[in-house]
């Protein structure tokens, strides 16, 4: 397993992508090898890691896909690992990762979702990388809250310990015009933007969150943090947040960039917010979350951007990872309305 990122995978700054976020249970050996090759995320969870784990620890990994975050744990001393994945098809892989690694009588895989498992014993650290580009759009809250009660010790950690997702308001033309085309680049065809609207019950391609690499000179503000995770037991799935961003260059403004900071551990922290394609500040799996309005407005420095930006569970979708977002809200300039606007992910009831 190597940290170098793939020189055949190649993207552009404001190029649309379907969300992969979007598409969890679908996830296949294309996808598993990006995340493989993203350097920044590599990087990062092989460092915490060795600094996490102690030698003796039992450990969970907890969505462990191929086994590369497993087979760190082992490396760095864990006396036994548990791993816990959905996805029947890429076990093997897993199998193949922790042999090849020599641990063949150190691991358990088990498969199926979290929370209709149930471990032989309780561990002393839960890795996981069930984190969207929003944070927590791959539904953390309720598995990782349902792992801590069930698996930890009492004494035992979370890796990642905390994550912070943020948004800002931007002015991404480009990636607005391929939403307006519903042009949307994807892995292959197992990828597809018309199957994901109908699954969602979305009919304006506006109404749907999407991949794509927004950088800094797109900001029309400084970045506030959206929601704070701690991974206590006490995080809320179901929330909402009202942020107010004054702008602070003349634009247009065509929707919100989000993006998270996780504390992997106690001393590396992965922010994904970075925007140089070239030098690999970028993630190539996560990019950023594009968050597009159906109406874009000029914006003048000075005016105010109220952001009302909300998490739900409408009951009309039936899946695992049915989160909806919400974000509206306003623009006012000298105190005046000028605009408003509001979209959402998929229909809220």
């Amino acid at each position: 397993m190597t940290l170098s990122t793939n020189p055949d995978f190649k993207y552009d700054i404001e190029e649309v992508w379907l969300p992969v976020s979007e598409n969890v249970l679908a996830w296949e050996k294309d996808f598993h090898q990006l995340m493989l090759d993203d350097q920044i995320r590599m990087k990062a969870y092989k460092s915490a890691i060795g600094e996490a784990v102690k030698p003796g620890m039992v450990v969970l990994d907890l969505g462990t896909g191929t086994g590369i975050l497993g087979l760190w744990a082992l490396q760095a001393g864990a006396k036994y690992l548990y791993a816990i994945e959905v996805n029947a098809d890429v076990i093997p892989k897993a199998i193949a990762t922790f042999e090849g690694g020599g641990f063949a009588d150190r691991y358990q895989i088990l498969h199926g979702f979290s929370n209709e498992i149930n471990l032989p014993n309780k561990v002393d650290l839960i890795i996981s990388e069930i984190i969207g580009n929003l944070g927590d759009n791959e539904n953390f809250i309720p598995i990782l809250s349902d792992a801590r009660k069930r698996f930890l010790k009492q004494d035992g950690g979370m890796l990642p310990r905390t994550v912070r997702s943020r948004l800002v308001p931007v002015s991404a033309v480009k990636a607005h015009q391929q939403v307006a085309a519903k042009q949307c680049r994807t892995l292959n065809a197992n990828y597809n933007l018309t199957e994901l609207m109908e699954r969602l019950s979305v009919k304006s391609p506006f109404n749907l969150y999407y991949d794509a690499i927004i950088p800094r000179s797109c900001y029309l503000s400084e970045p506030k943090t959206a929601r704070n995770f701690y991974f206590d037991g006490c995080d809320q799935a179901i929330y909402g947040a009202e942020l107010t961003y004054i702008v602070t260059a003349n634009g247009i403004f065509t929707g919100f960039k989000g993006s998270f900071i996780a504390e992997l551990s106690e001393s590396v922290v992965l922010d994904i917010s970075g925007d140089d394609i070239d030098a690999r500040t970028t993630s190539d799996s996560w990019k950023h979350c594009y968050l597009p309005l159906q109406d874009p407005l000029n914006v003048e420095c000075g005016d105010e951007i109220q952001l009302h930006f909300t998490r739900s569970y409408p009951s009309l979708l039936d899946s695992p990872f049915r989160q909806c977002y919400r974000w509206n809200g306003k623009v006012t300039r000298h105190g005046k309305v000028i605009s408003s606007f509001s979209q959402s992910t998929g229909n809220i009831e």
